[in-house]
């Protein structure tokens, strides 16, 4: 099995991000400071939280679990929405260049707790609550599949799965909206959001992180990734970039599906559940839609993740 070293892969996240990361800082630097945290209050004396608050542009997480998981995984949605804030992201950043970036991975990764916090629990506990197209069900799914592992009884008692996959976004700022319109004050300061979110462009490419941490598989739940976000490269997916799969087998055990149920199976996943394979990383790519976009499709998100894990399985498993 091959692995990867840790430190390795921290120092080169580091160098790729650094520099990007106080570029940042300087464009937003002013804005930032309009967000400083105000300490409030409301009417029975309880703290406001997130009062004047802005959020932070979302960095990829390398699982502690990832450096010698045995299937290296990545697994992209599009947003983050209020992730962070702003004002402590410059404040911290800023100061700090490479040591900062560095702090920011090590951070999360390194302290049980604090991953804990950020990570394991405050997902794993929103599991049972969430909805069936809730997105972490379906990155439960996925690892479930591709270990082949139930899904419901046996990965919340598996943390070296939940720790063992890259989490990231496609976008690592929020749209419009996503978090801020819920404050009427930011809803008023669209301008300010603009500016961030251009900012934060510099971070929106997978190159900042594919070539040292080489995932296995990549599953996007984005239909808004491009070939440019992906590998860099401007213009339309080559030949040997695109992969087709077998779906007959698909239907073949699933027989209760109604011909109806085939159909709508047949327009939304053999013409749009795209597969894509990176000869430089060694990586099979997956791209569909988000899972909130599913449920208006009209079809049971228990197909759907078993559409994903089959199209996983019957390339990247049995390579």
């Amino acid at each position: 099995m091959d692995t990867l070293d840790k430190d390795t892969v921290s120092n080169r996240y580091a160098e790729a991000y650094a520099q990007l990361v106080k570029e940042f800082c300087e464009d937003v630097r002013t804005i930032a400071e309009k967000y400083k945290p105000i300490s409030r209050t409301d009417d029975k004396g309880k703290p406001v939280p997130g009062h004047n608050r802005a959020p932070a542009p979302f960095l990829p997480i390398i699982g502690s679990g990832y450096y010698d998981a045995p299937i290296r995984v990545a697994i992209y949605g599009m947003e983050t929405a209020c992730w962070h804030d702003l004002y402590r992201f410059v404040d911290k950043y800023d100061k700090g260049g490479l040591t900062a970036v560095k702090a920011y991975t090590d951070g999360i990764e390194g302290d049980d707790e604090t991953y804990k916090k950020r990570f394991h629990n405050h997902h794993g506990t929103k599991y049972e609550n969430s909805s069936s197209f809730g997105f972490w069900k379906f990155v439960y799914s996925t690892l479930a599949g591709i270990y082949g592992v139930d899904e419901k009884e046996d990965i919340r008692e598996r943390p070296d799965l939940l720790r063992s996959f890259i989490w990231g976004n496609v976008n690592s700022y929020e749209k419009f909206g996503a978090s801020w319109s819920k404050n009427k004050k930011l809803s008023q300061r669209k301008s300010d959001w603009e500016k961030i979110s251009k900012a934060s462009k510099r971070f929106d490419s997978a190159q900042l992180l594919l070539p040292y941490t080489q995932p296995h598989i990549m599953v996007v739940f984005y239909w808004g990734m491009t070939r440019k976000w992906l590998t860099g490269k401007e213009g339309k997916w080559q030949a040997d970039e695109v992969i087709s799969i077998d779906w007959s087998k698909f239907f073949a055990q699933h027989p209760k599906l109604k011909e109806e149920q085939q159909n709508k199976l047949r327009k939304y996943i053999l013409c749009y559940y795209l597969r894509y394979y990176l000869s430089e990383t060694g990586t099979y790519v997956f791209k569909t839609m988000h899972p909130r976009g599913m449920p208006s499709r009209g079809i049971k998100s228990a197909i759907w993740k078993a559409a994903i894990n089959y199209a996983i399985q019957s390339i990247a498993i049995n390579k």
